[in-house]
């Protein structure tokens, strides 16, 4: 049987398969079973990270060529799940940001934790942190912790938010 490489979207159909099923082995009536399916993973998982790990190494002396591999979008997933890729975190992170709309401004990297600043806020506002929280849990998984703020464009005369506040007339009289 002759290999054949899965295009992009097939390979993400098959990510998300796998998270189904393994996220679904808890719900197994067989708890043992459960149990040594996800222990077989486990192993599964570290054996294919090990020899990650040797292609890596060995690809030390061409950079070139483990650029390219970590440009793959499978591959280049599978260099994060194994702490192999070749960027460090806060460059990836950048670059996940900059390609959402605004783009996103990274204001403080700390351990596995991040804060993001979104420009505006108001219509769509939950939607764009979502979109800022998969970017970072694509790009970057070993993120624990995401913190999305919103702040006001640069160059905005009045913030959204001040129109909608109640305010007292000049000299404190009624309205």
């Amino acid at each position: 049987m002759t290999w054949e490489p899965w295009g992009d979207a097939h390979a993400r159909g098959q990510v998300a398969l796998a998270e189904e099923r393994l996220s679904g082995l808890d719900a197994l009536p067989d708890g043992l079973a459960a149990k040594r399916a996800a222990e077989t993973v486990e192993t599964l998982v570290g054996l294919y990270g090990q020899g990650l790990g040797r292609i890596t190494a060995h690809l030390a002396d061409h950079p070139d060529l483990l650029r390219r591999l970590a440009d793959d979008e499978l591959v280049g997933h599978l260099l994060l799940v194994h702490d192999l890729h070749p960027d460090p975190v806060e460059t990836r992170l950048r670059q996940a940001l900059a390609a959402l709309p605004g783009p996103p401004e990274l204001v403080e990297l700390s351990g596995t934790a991040v804060r993001i600043r979104v420009q505006g806020g108001g219509c769509g506002s939950a939607q764009t942190e979502q979109a800022v929280r998969d970017a970072v849990a694509a790009r970057a998984p070993e993120i624990e912790d995401v913190a999305v703020e919103s702040g006001a464009a640069d160059g905005a005369l009045i913030p959204v938010d001040a129109l909608f506040r109640d305010r007292t007339p000049v000299g404190g009289g009624a309205r």
